[in-house]
């Protein structure tokens, strides 16, 4: 049974605060917490129905038998799935931040602002084979549970890193930064070099002004309809697959 002070613990993860200040999120629903607990990120506590089976291969963990109606209680979701895990926020990654960028391909989202949007980037970014994401400091936190969710476990896989981007990109003066935009060349004319940072703005602004003289080629994808714009993380999709064109 789940006491009054977890019930308010892990309610309290519910804010951005709160997950900064104690250093742990939430995940929730059977396949994520089976994907959580298949990953490196260390658990502290799984709560979960009578009707969750999973044979936890992992030692302490807490695991607390709450009702349904419980587990409403503590969930940020309408309908919860069965259970939901309490994981600490990973340790920040300095090392690929203190140098210059091993030779891959990479993702920057620039004041990113829309949590789904940003589940399905770190979730395509994973299916493409894009282990590093930068996220300008103002972007969504990536542990709001809309995030982890839309994610779909992606996010216990691709590192996500919270920097200032000038810095990044000063910092590797070689890489091509090709950045997203709406009027720029067609990804189908020009070939895009392997070695890069793909760059995407904000769901209504686009890139910041800031970042446009670390730009070093504005690419767009070519319309042949006439809907207004595309996605953020639609348009990120089609990008990084035309990165991978002929990679196997």
């Amino acid at each position: 049974m789940i006491s009054k002070q977890q019930l308010s613990f892990v309610r309290s993860l519910h804010q951005k605060k709160y997950r900064q200040m104690y250093g742990k999120f939430l995940v929730e629903g059977d396949k994520l917490v089976r994907e959580l607990l298949a990953s490196s990120f260390k658990v502290d506590a799984i709560f979960k129905t009578a009707s969750w089976d999973f044979n936890i291969q992992r030692d302490k963990i807490e695991v607390i038998e709450v009702s349904e109606e419980d587990l409403r209680k503590i969930s940020t979701q309408e309908n919860p799935n069965q259970v939901l895990a309490v994981a600490h926020l990973p340790e920040l990654n300095t090392s690929i931040l203190s140098k210059a960028l091993p030779n891959d391909l990479y993702l920057a989202c620039d004041n990113l602002s829309d949590p789904g949007n940003a589940g399905t980037i770190i979730r395509t970014a994973d299916w493409f084979g894009v282990g590093h994401i930068f996220f300008s400091q103002n972007s969504v936190d990536v542990f709001n549970p809309k995030v982890v969710s839309a994610a779909k476990g992606s996010l216990f896989r691709v590192a996500c890193h919270y920097v200032d981007l000038k810095e990044v990109f000063n910092r590797n003066p070689g890489l091509v930064v090709y950045g997203a935009y709406m009027d720029g060349i067609s990804i189908y004319k020009n070939p895009l070099t392997k070695h890069a940072m793909l760059v995407i703005g904000n769901e209504a602004n686009g890139i910041s002004g800031e970042l446009i003289p670390f730009i070093t080629q504005r690419i767009s994808i070519p319309n042949f309809g006439y809907a207004e714009s595309l996605n953020a993380a639609v348009a990120a999709g089609i990008i990084l697959g035309e990165f991978r064109r002929g990679v196997e």
